[in-house]
């Protein structure tokens, strides 16, 4: 049996005892399919937490040890990844930029998103990150702790490249594209229907067959694995099927699917 394609979607999280979120989807006779691969003999790895995350060295193994997970499951299944889509911010914003030029349309378009940090401001995060923990001071109110996951975020994108190129996708710019009014994703009943707007385009899930595969796609909650798969959507597309947030020259950009993708969702 020959090689296949495959695009992945990660969820970038560096929560303690948290597996990270990644999925596996192939394209199948116009269905964008995810992979079980929580039923494999090897895991997606635990993530360290905010105390560690400030620190370089946790980052590196914890990105390299993404980039073993995928590899192992890419053997084991004899894929090759075409393509993968992080959600999480690739580098830390330019330092002549007050905001970033994707998170600035993002907020024009009404879509909220976390500011993020100059190379230089996370420096001086990280340095307020160790003065409060040095204090004593509360993990649960550790400065910042809502961009400190983007510093694994930085060192996975940088890992990952290593096998397939690369996009910075946003899962809820996704969904305000395929449900405009849609509620924030931890409601009750919410992963459930940004799925089903998802699959309106990907054709997945269609059976009661796929909707029981859901728990196996991926580590993580309900919502975690619909971001992933959201992700690993974007990851499938090319050329006309994206649009973009930002600025592609400037390495600035925020990749969603485009209005023809929309235009063409099924009944």
């Amino acid at each position: 049996m020959g090689t296949k394609s495959i695009y992945i979607g990660v969820d970038v999280s560096c929560a303690v005892k948290k597996r990270i979120p990644i999925v596996f989807a192939e394209k199948r006779e116009g269905r964008l399919i995810p992979l079980p691969v929580k039923e494999l003999p090897f895991a997606a790895p635990y993530g360290h937490g905010n105390k560690l995350v400030v620190e370089h060295e946790y980052n590196l193994t914890y990105a390299q040890q993404i980039r073993e997970y995928i590899t192992d499951v890419c053997h084991f299944y004899n894929l090759k990844p075409e393509r993968i889509a992080i959600d999480s911010p690739l580098r830390p914003r330019a330092e002549e930029l007050d905001y970033r030029i994707a998170e600035r349309e993002l907020n024009q378009a009404g879509i909220r998103c976390y500011k993020t940090p100059s190379k230089t401001e996370f420096d001086e995060i990280i340095t307020r990150v160790h003065h409060h923990l040095s204090r004593g001071g509360e993990l649960s109110r550790v400065p910042h702790a809502m961009q400190l996951w983007m510093l694994a975020g930085f060192e996975i994108a940088r890992e990952l490249a290593k096998i397939a190129p690369i996009l910075e996708v946003f899962p809820q710019a996704n969904i305000r594209r395929v449900m405009p009014n849609a509620p924030h994703k931890t409601g009750k009943g919410v992963p459930k229907l940004q799925l089903e707007a998802i699959a309106r385009y990907t054709g997945w899930p269609a059976t009661p067959k796929d909707w029981k595969l859901l728990k196996k796609i991926s580590a993580g909650s309900m919502h975690d694995q619909v971001d992933a798969y959201s992700a690993a959507w974007v990851a499938s597309l090319s050329g006309n099927e994206l649009e973009v947030f930002g600025d592609v020259d400037k390495k600035d950009a925020i990749w969603v699917p485009s209005g023809e993708v929309l235009s063409t969702g099924r009944e």
